[in-house]
């Protein structure tokens, strides 16, 4: 079976380019601010084989070229043919404005994963294919999605049209029907009804006339308003990606299961090409968004396919002269990511082959460190860490800590693959020594902001990270818990976003009963306020529109946002209780916690396999259809084997 190919990372940087040009708002077009970068628009694939018997070759080609062989080469679309003997072949494809991919059809030698590429250095690298792309038509610059017709749940008129709600927030073409070519229609979407109806300041709208039916181009909604007809009909096509649910979570409480669903909603939704922070307003790529969603995955999707696109998408090319996304913190979550990456999926070959990428991007944040080895922000670049109060005067303690963090991973890295690692352990090592000198203040017991204010400002944020990435001592962490995240004086956290990492140290020290009352308090008042999807931003003393508010806009705050599904991996993680405890969860722990919950069921998919566990006052179950677990329980420990149900009673 023949397979497109392409040249290593251009896929996933074509359809991140895809990506990065369809936000609008107000009716413009609204490209990145950030640096992009492109495939190379002329690769050559190669294949040196024998075949026993004469046959044939025909090449299809995204893009122009040739095949060449036995010292001849020939057109696209043409068959060759070939003699029974030894050959090598080399097909050359040119696309300067879009993917240079190739399809070779044949009976001897068909296009697949054995042919290669030459890089600049003449490396023979393998080439990439997807058994999606498995026939001449589509080519891979076509983004294969799933379709589903949905239709409103109501019609109503309203001034001087109709005003159209769906069940909940979706994303896809919009077909509009039964209208004259003479209305001039204004199609307003809204995640609200208050935005749809505004018709003055809804961020995304359509106005179109001269036909009698309609078909728009993708975008989010919840509420359709149509001004100039009365007589209008609509309908949508939901586009997603075909994603298997292999994660569960259920309890006897309601809400939180409500809570869940839109959390695993909110994630699928924003789950695509590669994974978007929010699914109407902004629809981009954002690495510190992406690193979450790498969370939520391992307990909902345990879609490898997505991470890789969206690591390599976001890293680009050399040479790396910017800060993914122009932010600081999220070239540094970044190379984080990567080591998780490896911890969940145990892929050697994806390290091995994107590593390089990562020293280029360590060295050019080295450029960035001031006299004490902190990375401090040059011009143009985003100290961005949360949409929070934070002191960011010279180098931000957060910002340390997570290049701490960074330095870690690639020590990591480095030595599974047998690089040097020697620099990346001593950095890391002088960085939390330096670290606990300019920034932790005793007489606070907490990190302060910046050392170099004198206001010795105290938030969350750093802290939480130093719990987070295992920088605190013992003692330290302590102090943090009782003096800041628990200090209510200390400014709340307003964002899902990093709302997920305080739970996340919150379930690290613990601290269950934190996690509970955020969720049936934070994350339940956006349910309770109508919403079917997660927010970017939720400040529970607003009210009324004010919580469509951000940005200087009416409506520019994002109600379908991807990083605030963190409690599908913090009821995985914490309450269900797998983690993995080597690579790829070859051995993995199952620390099962009830809670207040009167019983807790579910499913968490594992690298190779998955483990249901049911747990309420009088019994525990867990079953794993893979070796290498250990259930943690009471106090005692269990070996658990593949397909062997472990069933505990309570005392």
């Amino acid at each position: 079976m023949a397979l497109w190919m392409w040249n290593y990372g251009d896929y996933e940087i074509f359809h991140a380019n895809k990506v990065a040009s369809r936000r609008q708002e107000f009716g413009a077009d609204l490209p990145v601010f950030w640096k992009l970068y492109a495939p190379d628009p002329k690769v050559d694939f190669y294949k040196e084989f024998t075949c026993e018997k004469d046959g044939y070759m025909t090449l299809h080609a995204g893009g122009i070229g040739y095949i060449y062989i036995d010292n001849r080469q020939y057109p696209t679309d043409t068959k060759v043919l070939v003699k029974a003997g030894n050959h090598t072949i080399k097909v050359s494809v040119m696309n300067a404005q879009g993917l240079p991919c190739a399809y070779v059809d044949s009976d001897i030698c068909p296009s697949d994963e054995s042919w290669y590429v030459y890089n600049g250095d003449w490396e023979k690298n393998p080439v990439c294919t997807n058994i999606k792309y498995n026939k001449p038509s589509p080519t891979p610059e076509t983004f294969l999605f799933s379709y589903e017709r949905i239709d409103p749940v109501s019609v109503t008129e309203y001034n001087d049209g109709l005003l159209f709600t769906f069940e909940k927030e979706l994303f896809g073409y919009l077909y509009i029907e039964n209208v004259s070519p003479t209305d001039n229609l204004h199609v307003s979407y809204g995640e609200s009804l208050e935005e749809a109806t505004d018709i003055n300041n809804s961020l995304i709208f359509e106005d179109v006339t001269g036909s009698d039916n309609y078909k728009l181009v993708q975008r989010a909604f919840r509420y359709i308003y149509i001004s100039g007809s009365k007589t209008a009909k609509i309908h949508a096509d939901y586009e997603y990606l075909p994603l298997e649910y292999k994660g569960s979570f259920e309890c006897d409480n309601e809400d939180v299961n409500k809570i869940w669903n839109a959390c695993a909603y909110t994630l699928h939704l924003n789950s695509r090409e590669v994974f978007l922070d929010g699914i109407k307003r902004d629809r981009w790529l954002w690495s510190g968004d992406a690193y979450q969603s790498f969370n939520f995955n391992k307990y909902l999707f345990f879609d490898k396919d997505i991470v890789t696109r969206t690591l390599i998408a976001l890293r680009g090319k050399d040479p790396f002269t910017q800060h993914i996304n122009t932010i600081l913190d999220y070239s540094l979550y970044w190379v984080i990511g990567l080591y998780d990456f490896y911890m969940t999926f145990s892929d050697i070959e994806f390290i091995r082959r994107i590593y390089p990428k990562a020293i280029t991007l360590m060295d050019f944040c080295a450029t960035r460190a001031n006299s004490d080895g902190f990375l401090t922000g040059y011009k143009n670049d985003w100290i961005f860490i949360d949409w929070s109060d934070i002191d960011k005067t010279g180098a931000v303690c957060a910002e340390q800590m997570l290049y701490i963090a960074a330095n870690r991973s690639m020590a990591k890295l480095a030595k599974l693959l047998n690089e040097p690692y020697e620099k990346y352990e001593s950095s890391a090592h002088n960085l939390t020594e330096a670290v606990n000198k300019f920034y932790w203040n005793e007489n606070k017991g907490a990190f302060i902001d910046s050392y170099e204010s004198g206001k010795e400002n105290v938030t969350r944020h750093a802290n939480i990270f130093a719990i987070m990435y295992d920088i605190a001592t013992d003692a330290q962490k302590e102090k943090i818990i009782n003096n800041v995240l628990l200090n209510n004086n200390i400014t709340k956290i307003t964002t899902p976003y990093f709302e997920g990492y305080e739970l996340d140290v919150m379930g690290k020290c613990g601290n269950f009963d934190y996690i509970e009352n955020m969720l049936l308090s934070y994350w339940k008042g956006m349910l309770d306020l109508g919403a079917t999807t997660i927010w970017e931003e939720y400040d529970p003393t607003q009210s009324g529109t004010e919580h469509y508010a951000m940005y200087g806009n009416a409506y520019g705050k994002s109600h379908c946002h991807a990083w605030g599904a963190s409690p599908i991996y913090l009821l995985g993680k914490y309450y269900l209780g797998v983690t993995p405890t080597s690579p790829g969860y070859e051995t993995f722990t199952v620390k099962p916690y009830l809670g207040h919950f009167g019983y807790i069921k579910g499913t968490v998919p594992i690298n190779g396999g998955s483990v249901k566990i049911k747990l309420d006052n009088e019994q525990l179950s867990v079953i794993t259809d893979k070796d290498g677990g250990l259930l943690v329980y009471n106090g005692k420990e269990y070996i658990l084997h593949a397909n062997q149900e472990i069933i505990l009673q309570n005392s």
